[in-house]
């Protein structure tokens, strides 16, 4: 809960009105706003906002930059670490990447009261972006994880958020990038935000497991949103069926994306960028399959006709196989996820458990 409530420190009043000039993104790794090409604008949290997580590796924001350099492509970082719906809507003083952000050339444009509001610097872009990435809400649900009982209240929440957000970028664009939250490191659940032993308190069928659990969540709480997806012929970039929550290498502290996921992130977007036009393409999800070295591969399509319960995420092997380990080894698991949490490599922290007998 601890470190769930971190994510809510405030910013000093410093920082604040130290960034309150900067609006349009930088010249240089991010490209040229005013050259032609495809601008991109991101909006949303530190699953596009990742430049705290990623050890002194490229961003998000610079690797989507660096796809699509060849079109003479820009990006402009509007999204925040830590940011709700909430927040995006009517903006906030915490913003975890400030002084990071700063030192990296791509300064959080606060207003004078101290506030930022990504939606009112979209729309006083100039150029106006070519198209907008949305990737908003798992904070609704971090926010509460330590207390899951307010589950409820927080999905009312996006559920009304979510497609203020949308309308406001749709008011800006019609080519808006729906993107949709990843799940979670699996084996960093001990040593980060513990999702999955919040998901395991959540009611349910027993042979439902804690990721079956949060599969249905978001099943639930993405319906809406394809619905609209589909209305407005979106292009939906599918992490919760593209990111290997057992495949540690593409998250930092669980729930962050790495360099290597970002990369992930930042190819599929350059796809769609590239391939899907909303003025003239039906509602399309794009996925790909995650190999060790985190470079996505062949790029999957697949329509999205927003048809309640049509969007799915299988259980796989490996979440059996996750589930009978965690029955059969008790206390070891959860030992193993610390370790891993704390920063060990799973192999290493596998192996220490094994030598001393758990």
């Amino acid at each position: 809960l601890a470190q769930a409530e971190s994510k809510q420190a405030t910013t000093s009043i410093l920082d604040s009105m130290a960034d309150t000039a900067a609006l349009q993104p930088a010249l240089d790794k991010f490209g040229s706003w005013t050259t032609p090409g495809p601008r991109i604008v991101l909006i949303g949290d530190s699953t596009l906002d990742n430049v705290l997580w990623t050890k002194g590796g490229t961003c998000v924001a610079e690797q989507l930059a660096q796809e699509l350099k060849t079109e003479g492509g820009a990006v402009c970082n509007l999204a925040a670490d830590g940011y709700t719906t909430h927040d995006t809507l009517h903006g906030s003083r915490c913003v975890i990447s400030v002084s990071m952000r700063r030192q990296e050339g791509d300064p959080v444009a606060f207003d004078s009261d101290g506030l930022f509001r990504p939606l009112d610097r979209l729309a006083a872009l100039d150029p106006p972006p070519s198209h907008i990435v949305m990737s908003v809400g798992g904070n609704d649900v971090r926010e509460i994880l330590g207390n899951i009982s307010q589950l409820p209240v927080a999905m009312e929440s996006f559920g009304q958020n979510y497609p203020t957000i949308l309308q406001r970028c749709l008011a800006v664009t019609p080519n808006v990038v729906l993107m949709l939250q990843y799940r979670p490191s699996f084996h960093m659940d001990g040593g980060g935000y513990g999702v999955y032993q919040a998901m395991a308190n959540l009611p349910g069928p027993p042979e439902f497991t804690a990721v079956g659990k949060l599969n249905q969540l978001l099943e639930t709480a993405y319906g809406p949103v394809l619905a609209l997806a589909a209305q407005h012929q979106l292009p939906i970039v599918d992490l919760p069926r593209t990111f290997d929550v057992y495949r540690d290498e593409l998250y930092e502290h669980q729930i962050e994306p790495s360099v290597e996921g970002g990369l992930v992130i930042a190819r599929l977007i350059a796809h769609v960028v590239r391939e899907h036009d909303a003025t003239s393409k039906a509602s399309t999800l794009y996925s790909c399959c995650t190999t060790p070295d985190a470079d996505a591969g062949p790029v999957s399509e697949a329509l999205n006709d927003g048809t309640p319960g049509s969007w799915s995420i299988p259980e796989t092997d490996a979440d059996r196989e996750a589930a009978a380990a965690s029955a059969e080894s008790g206390g070891v698991l959860q030992k193993m996820h610390t370790l891993v949490g704390m920063g060990f490599s799973r192999e290493a922290a596998e192996g220490a458990l094994q030598e001393h007998a758990g």
